[in-house]
Parts: C-alpha cells; structure tokens; sequence
C-alpha cells in the first residue's frame, strides 16, 4: 500500500450498535481516518463508534446518501475516499482489493461486487439479487458500462468523487454514483469482495416497503440521470486543452525513427501515441471542465478524427513554422474566451491526465507553465493570457526549446510553473527510457508477463509494443521466429526479453511462457493493439469466479462490410458459445497454463486446442474491451476465402487431423 496516499473510510449507520464496533476493529491500519455518519440512531451507535476510535459525524436527515454526503463533507484531505456498510455484512479487510487498482492509475472508482465474490448464503436476498441485475442492465442498456452489482462497498478516487456532485439522499446513492462515473467517463472497474449476513435487521430488504421502495428509486435514478445526460450541453468548458497531433501517415509521422521502425512501423507507433495522449484527454475532462481541441497537420481534420474516433472536435493547425502554430491556436483558444490554455504535443507517452490537471491548477497561480521533455524542448505550455514573444526567436529544432522559452518568460516578468520533465520519444535511443519507466527490473516480480510470438514483424510490432507498455510493472517477451527483419532488433530497442524459437506459434507461446515470471500470462499477436488500462480488464475478468481464462472482443482496422461481418461473427461465437480465438489476445493465471499443459507445438490452431482444454477447467469470459488487430490477412486473400479456409482447418482438426509442426 503507498503510504504516500490517504484513505478515509465513511460507514453511514442507523442502529449499528452491535455491528459498529466489530466494523471498525477489523479496518486495517494503513487506512488514515474512519468516519461514521451517525443518521438518526436511537440507540448506542456513535459512542461505540467513538470507543472503538472513529470520528462520528451526525446528519439528523434520514437517507443513505444523506449519510453519504455528511461523510464527505468530514474528508477534505482524502485522497482515496471508501464507502462500506455498519452492519458487518461487509468484509473490512478487503479495503485493500479495493483501493490498489485507484494507487496503481488504473481506475478511479472501484466497485465491490458480492457477485463476483463469495456471498454467504441468505446474505443476498431474493429481491436483492433481481433487483442487482435489472439495475446492472440498465446501466448497461443507457449509459454502456458494464457492472454486476451495485454493492455499497466501493472506493473512489476523491478528486473524482468531487466531479461527480452527488446528490441523491436516500438509495438511489450507489446507482447515481454509478451512472454519473459513466457520465463523466471516469475509469471504473469491478473486483471480487466478500458478503456476509449483516447482524440485525436491514432497513430496506428486511421488508417489503423498503424493496418496493429502494427499487423504484433506483429505476427512477437511473432514467433521471438518462435524461440528463441526454440534455446536458457537451460544449465547450471553462479551460482549454489543445492537443497538437500529425496525422499517422506512412513516411511522414515519426521520421527519424523510420531507420529503426520502417516507415509503416513509425506511423504505427505514432498512432499509438496519440492515442494515448487522447486517452489523457479524455480522463482530463472527466474531472475538469476543459474544452479539449485536437489541432491536426499532415492530413484534413476529418481524417485524424474518423482515424481515431474522437469525442474532440478537429481542426487544422494552419501553416508556417511549429512557432507560428502555437501562437495561432493558443490566440484562438484566449480569445474564445478561455482563461487558461495548455498545449501538448502526442510525443511523450507518459504523459497522464494527472499532469494536464497540474498544468491548468497552477495555471492559477503562475502565468506560465512548462513541461521540460528529455531532449531539451517541452511537451506542455500553458498561458493564461497571450505572450507571442514566448513563440519567437526560438530554435524549434535545438536542444535549449525549453530554456530559451523560459529565459523568454522571465524576460517578461511572467511567473513560470515547471512541471517535472517527460521522456519523449522522437529517436531509436527515446524507445529504452520509455520501456525502462514501465518494465520490471531482473530482481522485481512483473505482475503480468505478455508474451508475443513474432516472425518479420518489424511494420507492426512497435505499435503492439507501445499499447503493451500502457501497463506498468509489466514483463513482455517477444518470441522471434527466426525473423530475417529488424523483428528482433525492434523487440530489444523498446526493452522486450527476446527469446529464440523456431517458427511454430505454438511453440513460441510455449518457450514465452516457460520464461515469464509472473503469476499471470497474456498472449497477444505481434500486428495486434491492446485497450488502453488493459490489465485492470484482465484483474477483473479473472478474479471472476469459475473462471479459467478470459479474452478480448475483436475489431480489424480495415473499412468495408465484411470485416465488419467477420467481427459480429467473432462477438457471436466467443460470447454466445464460449470459443475465442488467439487473435483476441487470450489471458489466464501461469498455473492454469500450466495445468492445462500449454499449447500444442502446432504451426496452427494451438489457440483452439488449448481453450477447448480451459474451457474443461472452467468458464472463458469476454472482456467488454476491444484488441485492434491488422486485418491484412483478411484484405490479401478475401474476406469469403480467408473464412472459408479458417473453418477448413476446424472440420480437419475436428476430424483428427492435426496440423504439422513448423
């Protein structure tokens, strides 16, 4: 646990004196401050709260979100705020599962499923149960985000929590806070919690009014938070983020590291970059009011914007010099009537939504600031009003970007903000800092090792490895297959374990995984894209339980209606029968792999062997995320044939026919 971060637990409680205490006494210690709400209790409640070390806040309104919000109101400093019952029913000692994926940036509201988890019998009842997942499906159904249950115990990163304005006072609370977070577009997940039955009577399933009532309230909830979201204006906001972004074009994005990439594998690894840096944009503008732009060069705005499917409206950068651009966008955005602009470019990686926040807070304070990247310019400046001379005299295509601007400011008597300085990626050498920032050393444990078999991949596999070191602390080994391209050399540049096979698929995924070290395997194609924040995906789908492995949902990147075909087949036959394919990026814990006896040393079809064995040892679960893979192969030899021939090999293979070993 980063002791670095602060965590608040709010217990809302009515009549918990026999379950308050054991609550409270079963809390770990890493957790800072414990408040409980006292809603009315007429009996012992707050002094057994006080006594057993909590601070009790009293809110006389009766309501679970009455409650709620007193208990926010009483966390200032939190930086992760948790919500769990009084009355036992929850498992204190699972805070842990539930604020680790909020340390780790990979989500800012994590839900507690009893679902997912171990409920003891007669914990959930009947109605609870039916009334989880008609709500779940709703969710679902209006605002497109997936949950099993609407369980009280959660956590939520307090920033977020702030943005949401919840303000629900009775038991819309949980499915408010739900829909809201989709609404905002926070990162949400599910893990697996515990449930047991609460001591004492509940206030809501113990009897029918409380059913019928929580039930209407939560439906009515639901559609009211529809409606909203339906009439709110997605205009512009107060502040301006401008994302300066060159179309991924082959052989005019990424130039300088075409020698090494090639010019396909450049664009590739460019497009993967701005995707990022939307990604930032977008979890930006969940938790600020933030007008974003994407200014766009090398190719219409209409291109970059249907290339990426961006919520942000696209514009043309305009001519001239990259100085002359800046001064036009940042004019544009000012006179607009933003009071604040930050510009970014889409080179550095690592840029997050935290560092875009940062920026616009200090805009407050400071009239500029600057976000030094490694090779001596800057991948952020922001301005609250117009400095052209902060654009001129500058040698766009030195080392000294970032000091010159800043003497420049200085020079104007304008106050600076630096942020701290960003790796960008520009160059062959850019690629090892990069990877080193997001891969384990030799003497940590990854958490995930991904293993991708590769043979003369040097087009794609750049961008695969970009999308891969969206995670942190991860392992990644790349099985070359005797490539007679720069395959191997591409795999060493970002950082990768490179081991030798020969060029059998499954026995690449053999000799990959037989080298990890994690306790859990991904196995992705070289010409495929991960989702972005895949691994709290993978976490969720298999802390699900009777789950032997789990997959994504596959989309190709090519246009037209048969490739559009082939992806409703493949959502049809891995979600409607259980059977995904390896190009849809498939997961599992090392000891299942193991226990499943790996894939078979086939040149093809091990991906369908080896799940019809994990689909013996449990259920193989669908992710509600998408792998982005190359439809070349699909585009070389026809849609029709290309499907024809995969079915041949089925009916072989289910015949007895085995393919021969490369």
């Amino acid at each position: 646990m980063d002791p670095r971060s602060f965590i608040s637990v709010i217990i809302p409680a009515l009549n918990e004196e026999a379950a308050i205490g054991r609550v409270i006494a079963a809390i770990p210690d890493f957790v800072g401050d414990i408040v409980v709400v006292d809603n009315g209790s007429t009996d012992a409640t707050a002094r057994v709260a006080r006594d057993a070390g909590a601070r009790v806040v009293t809110e006389p309104r009766r309501g679970y979100g009455a409650a709620c919000l007193a208990g926010i109101g009483a966390t200032r400093n939190a930086d992760v705020v948790v919500f769990m019952d009084g009355d036992y029913s929850d498992h204190p000692e699972e805070i842990a599962r539930l604020v680790e994926p909020i340390l780790r940036d990979e989500a800012d509201l994590v839900v507690g499923s009893r679902v997912l988890g171990n409920a003891e019998r007669g914990s959930l009842t009947v109605p609870q149960r039916f009334g989880n997942a008609l709500a779940c499906r709703l969710l679902r159904l209006l605002f497109g985000v997936s949950y099993t249950d609407l369980g009280p115990f959660r956590a939520v990163r307090r920033r977020c929590l702030d943005r949401l304005e919840m303000d629900d006072l009775d038991y819309g609370w949980t499915v408010q806070m739900q829909a809201r977070a989709a609404r905002r577009g926070l990162a949400a997940c599910e893990v697996a919690v515990s449930y047991r039955r609460r001591i004492g009577r509940s206030k809501i399933s113990g009897t029918i009014r409380g059913v019928v009532g929580a039930g209407t309230k939560i439906i009515a909830t639901l559609l009211r938070e529809f409606v909203a979201a339906r009439m709110r204006r997605s205009t512009r906001s107060e502040d301006c983020l401008v994302i300066m972004a060159r179309a991924p074009i082959s052989g005019r994005a990424k130039t300088r590291l075409v020698p090494l990439l090639g010019e396909q594998g450049a664009a590739r690894l460019h497009r993967q970059m701005v995707s990022m840096t939307l990604e930032a944009a977008r979890r930006l503008a969940s938790v600020r009011d933030v007008e974003v732009r994407v200014c766009t060069t090398g190719a219409a705005p209409s291109v970059l914007r249907r290339e990426f499917a961006s919520p942000f409206p696209c514009r043309d950068q305009g001519g001239g010099a990259l100085g002359s651009r800046l001064r036009r966008v940042a004019r544009e955005a000012l006179d607009s009537g933003a009071p604040h602009v930050v510009i970014v470019g889409t080179d550095c990686p690592l840029l997050t939504d935290g560092h875009l926040d940062r920026a616009f807070a200090a805009l407050r304070h400071f009239d500029v600031v600057l976000g030094p990247a490694s090779d001596g310019g800057y991948y952020l400046i922001g301005a609250r009003d117009m400095h052209p001379l902060l654009f001129e005299g500058i040698p766009w295509r030195g080392k000294d970007v970032f000091a010159r601007t800043r003497e420049a400011a200085h020079s104007l008597g304008l106050r600076v903000h630096t942020l701290e300085p960003l790796p960008d990626v520009d160059v062959p050498g850019d690629l090892a800092a990069w990877a080193r920032s997001r891969l384990v050393g030799a003497d940590e444990t990854p958490r995930l090792s991904v293993v991708v078999p590769a043979r003369n991949e040097e087009a794609h596999l750049a961008a695969t490895l970009g999308s891969i070191l969206d995670c942190d602390r991860v392992e990644v080994i790349v099985v070359d297959g005797e490539s007679t391209d720069r395959t191997a050399e591409i795999a060493r540049a970002f950082g990768a374990v490179v081991v030798r096979s020969k060029p059998s698929r499954g026995g690449q995924l053999n000799a990959g995984a037989a080298v990890a070290r994690a306790p859990f395997l991904l196995f992705v194609h070289a010409d495929t894209l991960l989702p972005a924040r895949y691994f709290v995906t993978v976490r969720s789908v298999l802390g699900r339980s009777g789950t032997a492995a789990g997959a994504f949902d596959l989309r190709l990147d090519g246009p037209g209606f048969g490739l559009r075909a082939v992806e409703l087949g493949v959502r049809v036959r891995s979600r409607v029968f259980g059977r995904p394919y390896g190009d849809q990026a498939p997961f599992m814990s090392a000891s299942t792999f193991r226990e499943c006896g790996g894939f078979p040393p086939w040149a093809s079809m091990e991906d369908f062997e080896i799940l019809a064995r994990l689909r013996r040892a449990g259920r193989i679960r669908i992710a509600d995320a998408f792998v982005l893979a190359s439809a070349r192969r699909w585009l070389e030899k026809g849609v029709l044939k290309t499907t024809l021939r995969n079915q041949w090999r089925i009916l072989c293979h289910r015949t007895g026919v085995r393919p021969v070993d490369a």
